[in-house]
């Protein structure tokens, strides 16, 4: 059973739907089967391939919206969230990028912008980070993240 087969959160429906225009702009972002997934808990996010770190290991990108832990589900969407992560289970982002939606016009190109950010937070500062430390970038620019 997928997820469109359960969800209906907003009456409006499925998260499949709701999310359609961003789904697309992952993919036009080169995110290989994007999708919305269960992370547990009753919360869901946009999950997709990303790719490869520098170091050849392979990524997932995991996006959320609002500031939160899950996609937003019953108010506007104001920002998103993207961390990238290695497939092999590593439960702690290896680079984030983040974008509000006043700044760049909607949803799906904020989406865009996120990604855009958390791969060259990837590319740039991997190698460089603190100890212990990831980067993200987002609207105010690089900030160091325990990891």
């Amino acid at each position: 059973m997928g997820t469109s087969d359960v969800l209906d959160y907003r009456s409006y429906g499925t998260l499949e739907e709701i999310y359609a225009r961003e789904l697309t702009q992952l993919e036009a972002v080169g995110v290989t089967d994007p999708e919305v997934t269960s992370t547990g808990g009753n919360c869901y996010a946009l999950t997709g391939g990303a790719g490869y770190a520098p170091d050849g290991r392979s990524l997932y990108l995991l996006a959320t919206t609002n500031g939160g832990p899950a996609l937003a589900t019953g108010e506007p969407i104001t920002s998103w969230a993207v961390g990238l992560y290695d497939t092999e289970g590593d439960s702690v982002a290896l680079a984030m990028g983040e974008a509000s939606v006043e700044a760049l016009g909607d949803s799906p190109d904020a989406l865009g912008c996120a990604v855009t950010r958390a791969r060259t937070a990837l590319h740039q500062y991997t190698g460089g980070a603190p100890a212990g430390k990831f980067a993200l970038i987002g609207d105010q620019g690089v900030t160091w993240i325990p990891a």
